[in-house]
């Protein structure tokens, strides 16, 4: 086989099993089997996971932190629950060298929470962005490296996005046990806001070689930046 064509096979059985992994995450969350979540991760220090209105959780620790034992917490009795998070607009980029990959999605999704007090479930729709590092361990498995979750709105169901702009993460919604990050998020706000241009999006993943190749261009940079 020509050796380009060889590379390019390779590369799309690589983003196949990068994009495998991310819905197996959906599903996953969906079915509230968190307990999972951490293993889908890399075995090294560096991991971490980034959730606007939190911010970073870092090691093995942050992730079950965050995944494990706050979602649990949040959902309780379990009892009228939903996550439903959906993957569209996928893009992924595998590195030349193959060792490391970039994905980037818009998550249309609806969730049922416990009401701040305590008094029933609130239905709400949220959407956002997985901005996603993805790195092939000593195996050739694929895991997730760096995780982060922009939101991009988020309202009850009797509002609109527009009724309640500005609305963050733990404002009004039933987010019990809500955990304290290791720190601040690594990239700025991407709420919806009546005074904000819809310019803020994540710059979509480029083909690059190496992930040194990134460092000299920050990768997750605004479009036009």
């Amino acid at each position: 086989m020509d050796e380009l064509l060889e590379k390019k096979y390779r590369q799309l059985i690589d983003e196949n099993e990068c994009r495998k992994l991310m819905t197996r995450y959906e599903y996953y969350a969906y079915s509230r089997v968190w307990e999972l979540v951490p293993d889908m991760f890399a075995d090294r220090d560096d991991i971490w996971i980034d959730c606007e209105g939190f911010g970073v959780f870092d090691g093995r620790k942050g992730v079950e932190t965050f995944f494990v034992d706050w979602h649990h917490s949040m959902e309780g009795d379990a009892k009228g629950m939903l996550t439903l998070h959906t993957l569209t607009t996928d893009i992924i980029e595998v590195a030349g060298d193959g060792q490391t990959a970039h994905g980037l999605w818009i998550s249309p999704g609806t969730e049922t929470r416990h009401n701040a007090n305590g008094e029933g479930n609130e239905a709400f729709w949220i959407w956002g962005l997985y901005a996603v590092d993805f790195i092939k361990d000593s195996n050739g498995e694929w895991k997730f490296w760096h995780f982060r979750i922009p939101h991009l709105l988020l309202c009850d169901y009797h509002h609109s996005w527009v009724d309640l702009d500005g609305v963050k993460m733990g404002s009004g919604i039933g987010n019990e046990g809500r955990p304290e990050a290791d720190r601040p998020s690594t990239y700025d706000p991407t709420f919806y806001g009546g005074e904000k241009k819809t310019d803020f999006f994540f710059r979509p993943p480029y083909p690059y070689e190496t992930e040194a190749d990134l460092e000299k261009d920050n990768f997750w940079r605004r479009p036009g930046e």
